[in-house]
């Protein structure tokens, strides 16, 4: 029974790998194929739209592209050097081979000569002109070498014309061919410097995001100081509020209520996204400073929502964010909302989850419009990931 078992569950695996690396497929050009269309998504990619993520992936796409084409184009002129020594062996044979033709028509024509100058006598003559027979057939058999000679002669001179035609044609076949690698060469070095000038190009949309990025992140550090006092103002309040409703016993809170979410996704943290986009600049280090929130962009007006429910707490300009938006949740949690293009909530009003507060813009120092998206924990700026879906 144990054997049987063993038996169909080879047979399982066999059938099953059979499906997984179907017969005659072949993982290079699989690889090539995959390496390929990286390379042009790659190309396709709006630098000024991409996130970082994309652009530095993009980046080592066309790294490994160029590799891959830089060994082409060797490949290539290894094989334009064959080509161009099968051209010259060609040449070569066929300069040997005319040679050879020139010596064996020139013997041709001077045994012609000399037989117009010396002609074969008639055999009753020689015979006649002999002092016996055997004189005469000597001579007959000699005259029969020459004869033999000449066809020798003339056979060799037509199977030398016959080798430099074969050899003639190799050599134009071989010229064809050295034409053809030299073209594939081209081709390859033009797809090189294809790829070399789009990688140049994200490079420096990258670099262009980087300065961006930086300038933005050092104007926001510059209002740390006035959100960390509007945050910790917030709390005290928050703080005293609770001890109130605990001593009244009273129940109901803002950061209660839940409202419509923007996709109807709430995260592990309580959050939704804010907007609906593409997240251009995640949290963390970006080019030695740290991003305090997530970039997400969209157009200009679309909808922002607040995250998750609580009471605002600041709603106005604020240096480098611009027109900005902080909400409080309670146990320490704040949300922030830059770069708004319209601001729709004011200060101490209570939000619910999914509520309007406000439109996506380009205010304060910013790269385009988007929407700086932070979340804070007793002041200090955390992942906004760790709350979202």
């Amino acid at each position: 029974m144990t054997k049987i078992r063993i038996v169909l569950v080879l047979v399982l695996l066999a059938l099953f790998g059979a499906q997984v690396a179907p017969a005659g497929a072949d993982p290079r050009a699989e690889r090539e194929k995959a390496r390929e269309r990286k390379a042009q998504l790659a190309r396709e990619l709006d630098g000024l739209q991409a996130s970082e993520d994309e652009l530095n992936n993009a980046l080592r796409a066309l790294d490994e592209q160029m590799l891959a084409q830089a060994a082409e184009v060797d490949g290539a002129r290894q094989a334009v050097a064959a080509a161009e020594a099968e051209v010259a062996e060609a040449e070569r044979q066929v300069a040997e081979t005319g040679q050879r033709i020139d010596g064996l028509t020139e013997a041709v024509v001077q045994r012609a000569v000399e037989s117009f100058i010396r002609p074969a006598g008639d055999p009753v003559e020689d015979m006649v002109q002999s002092r016996d027979i055997t004189e005469a057939a000597r001579k007959r058999a000699l005259l029969a070498q020459v004869a033999a000679r000449d066809d020798d002669v003339i056979d060799e001179l037509n199977a030398a014309q016959e080798d430099f035609e074969v050899s003639r044609a190799q050599a134009d076949a071989a010229r064809v061919k050295a034409d053809e690698r030299r073209g594939e060469t081209e081709g390859r070095l033009a797809e090189l410097a294809t790829t070399r000038e789009e990688k140049a190009r994200l490079a420096r949309d990258l670099e262009v995001r980087a300065t961006e990025v930086s300038d933005e992140i050092a104007a926001q550090a510059r209002s740390e100081a006035e959100l960390t006092r509007i945050i910790a103002e917030a709390e005290a309040r928050a703080a005293a509020e609770a001890r109130r409703r605990q001593a009244s016993r009273s129940s109901g809170s803002a950061a209660g209520i839940v409202g419509v979410t923007s996709d109807g996704r709430v995260g592990g943290g309580g959050c939704i996204w804010p907007t609906r986009g593409t997240v251009t600049s995640g949290f963390g280090n970006r080019w030695g400073r740290l991003h305090a929130g997530i970039d997400v962009a969209a157009p200009t007006g679309t909808p922002i929502w607040a995250a998750k429910a609580g009471t605002v707490i600041f709603a106005g300009q604020q240096g480098g964010y611009g027109n900005v938006v902080i909400i409080s949740h309670g146990g320490g949690l704040t949300t922030l909302y830059g770069h708004q293009s319209k601001i729709s909530t004011s200060q101490g009003q209570e939000v619910a989850q999914g509520d309007t507060i406000g439109a996506v813009g380009n205010t304060g120092r910013s790269t385009g419009p988007h929407l700086h998206f932070e979340t804070r924990y007793g002041g200090s700026p955390r992942d906004p990931r760790g709350c979202l879906p």
